[in-house]
């Protein structure tokens, strides 16, 4: 039995029982509560759409891309397999989706005690995966009493098995289900054109090489797969990484590290499946308007986050974003930015946005058996457009007081 949900972006996704299962689950139903994009709807009104739709739109891409595998593995790449594993790869995101994870950057510098707990508990040895996978992991295993379905997403984001380079290259690799579904859905929920992609196309001139997960593109999808790589250049230049949208997740991941560091969030919030399941959104919001009282530094954050009270912004590009990040490369000169940003209290954030477009997975056949690797090819520009990298960094301040110190001791003098 199938269940059809009605779907902006695709019409009807089909759902069939034994996936319903999952999507009916406490635990897929509290994406409805996570919003896809962090903060950006104070800056775009509509973009309130969250990580449950996403992730049912992901599972229907993943469906449409497993027709295109050629010389699958059958024992281990399965329509199913893929389908599920793309229903569930958001199921471990915190609230307010990688601005939480932002988060953890300010508390490595806060309080590294706090950090230590945080990594020891989800991270340990592991480097390669994100915290929202591993808690993903954490919560399918723990909450969801699945561990077939646990032990693949181990497979696929820790272990990076070499039989499951297939699935990775659908659910996460440069060109990838997420990918497809986000920016078609994004660019529908922001109202920009940005990221109207070709899909059909897209999916028309590409075959999934199930040996080693290259995505092999025929001469004839060259304009499609330049119009995706400069429809996902351009959501992150001027959507994503707006200055503005950058401002409030810096001001939202400030207050997440210092909840952090007054133990209003604790690891457990993570760890106990029971407060897992309130931990969304909403939960931060409310925090934040129990506690707006406490100290000056939260009545702030109150104040920007809910009443919209903005931070002041200034952005650096070319030579001096170029500048800012190489310093920044330093571990020494970054401990003294972020011990600064905890001296004045967030009154200045920084956001740096680097905009580039990896290739790392995608193949350009040119026929007679031909095939650039636009990854290892020295000369790929010859043969398709990709986009440069675009750097800026934002800062946000709240006085000008905070930027005047900020600019004395970490931007070149004019």
């Amino acid at each position: 039995m199938v269940k059809l949900i009605r779907d902006p972006i695709y019409g009807y996704i089909r759902v069939n029982d034994e996936d319903l299962r999952i999507v009916d689950s406490p635990f897929f139903q509290r994406l409805r509560y996570i919003r896809q994009n962090g903060m950006a709807y104070l800056v775009f009104p509509s973009a309130t759409h969250s990580r449950f739709e996403h992730s049912l739109g992901v599972y229907h891409v993943a469906d449409l891309m497993f027709n295109r595998i050629k010389d699958v593995n059958e024992e281990t790449v399965t329509r199913e397999n893929i389908r599920r594993l793309a229903l569930v790869h958001d199921i471990g995101q915190l609230p307010f989706s990688h601005t939480f994870e932002f988060a953890l950057k300010y508390i490595e510098y806060m309080d590294n005690g706090i950090y230590s707990t945080f990594r020891n508990e989800f991270f340990k040895e592991v480097k390669v995966a994100k915290l929202h996978e591993l808690v993903g992991i954490h919560v399918i295993q723990k909450c969801m009493n699945n561990d077939d379905l646990s032990r693949w997403m181990k497979r696929v984001y820790v272990e990076n098995s070499e039989d499951t380079k297939t699935i990775k290259a659908i659910l996460n690799s440069s060109l990838d289900a997420d990918r497809l579904d986000y920016l078609q859905r994004d660019s529908y929920y922001f109202g920009v054109k940005y990221g109207q992609i070709p899909l059909d196309r897209i999916l028309e001139t590409v075959e999934i090489r199930g040996s080693d997960g290259k995505y092999v593109f025929n001469i004839k999808g060259r304009d499609d797969l330049e119009e995706y790589l400069m429809a996902r250049y351009h959501m992150y230049s001027a959507i994503y990484n707006h200055p503005v949208v950058g401002i409030f997740n810096s001001v939202m991941a400030y207050t997440i590290a210092k909840m952090m560091m007054d133990q209003i969030i604790t690891v457990d919030n993570i760890k106990e499946c029971d407060q897992f399941l309130g931990f969304t959104d909403n939960f931060i919001i409310s925090k934040l308007h129990e506690i707006r009282d406490r100290s000056e530094t939260y009545s702030r954050l109150y104040e920007t986050l809910y009443k919209r009270v903005k931070y002041r912004k200034k952005v650096l590009e070319y030579d001096q974003a170029n500048f800012f990040s190489m310093a920044m490369n330093d571990r020494d000169r970054e401990r003294e930015l972020y011990n600064f940003i905890k001296d004045v209290k967030g009154k200045v954030l920084v956001y740096s946005a680097d905009v580039s477009m990896p290739t790392d997975n995608i193949v350009l056949s040119l026929g007679n058996n031909v095939f650039i690797d636009l990854e290892k090819h020295d000369d790929a520009s010859r043969y398709i457009n990709i986009p440069s990298l675009r750097r800026k960094v934002i800062i946000g301040y709240y006085d000008d007081k905070s930027y005047q110190k900020f600019s004395e001791q970490f931007l070149p003098k004019q």
